[in-house]
């Protein structure tokens, strides 16, 4: 109960996605007034807006449901991160045993608590980094690396504009594939499999187009 928050910030998102459902659009105040993207977590806003129109819940009840759905995902993915690591002969055995201990170390640790609330784009962005992992260290075929990884790194981006970082991350990843590939015809493959980060591209051209603007509001402020 004691991290159990909503930060001041959450607010924000808030406040657009009620404009959102009064059919004003993504926008802080109403026309006349020129259209301002002051919330950073694109895919956040988009979610607690579905949720409201589809289950009728506003977000200041749904936010930090969806929060913590998240990081309980995240605990799935780490463990399963950790069971499918290459361990020694030794190791191998106590797979099991380690999953436990990284599960207790994140249910004891104060900052994953605080963060699996606040209201906050937080534990979504943490639970696709997680996933993004997840995807280059235990996928094996590259076409399926490709594919999850491009799909989750556009998530990410669109999440929090950091995750441009893995956006890039991920085409050096697929670079690297493609010269390993050796093959024109399974380049391409590699390449047609990458496509879901162009998602990344279409919604800056829609931030242009809405807001006037390359980048959020609060880049500039």
């Amino acid at each position: 109960q004691v991290f159990w928050f909503l930060t001041d910030d959450a607010y924000i998102a808030f406040r657009y996605v009620s404009n959102s459902v009064l059919g004003l659009g993504y926008v802080w105040n109403a026309a006349p007034f020129q259209p301002v993207e002051g919330y950073t977590s694109f895919l956040w806003v988009v979610i607690l807006d579905l949720t409201w129109k589809v289950t009728g819940i506003e977000p200041p009840e749904s936010a930090n449901v969806i929060a913590f759905f998240f990081s309980y995902l995240t605990l799935i993915v780490s463990g399963l991160l950790l069971f499918r690591m290459k361990w020694s002969g030794r190791l191998q055995s106590s797979r099991l045993l380690f999953v436990a201990i990284l599960m207790i170390f994140l249910l004891l640790n104060r900052s994953y608590l605080a963060w699996s609330s606040s209201g906050l784009e937080t534990a979504m962005f943490c639970f696709l980094v997680t996933v993004w992992i997840f995807v280059f260290t235990s996928i094996v075929r590259p076409t399926r690396q490709v594919l999850w990884g491009s799909s989750t790194a556009a998530c990410i981006a669109l999440t929090r504009p950091d995750g441009l970082l893995f956006c890039l991350a991920t085409l050096v990843i697929v670079g690297l594939l493609i010269f390993r590939a050796g093959d024109r015809r399974k380049s391409w493959h590699l390449v047609l499999r990458a496509s879901p980060l162009l998602i990344v591209s279409v919604h800056m051209g829609w931030r242009l187009w809405y807001y006037r603007s390359w980048l959020p509001n609060t880049y500039y402020a």
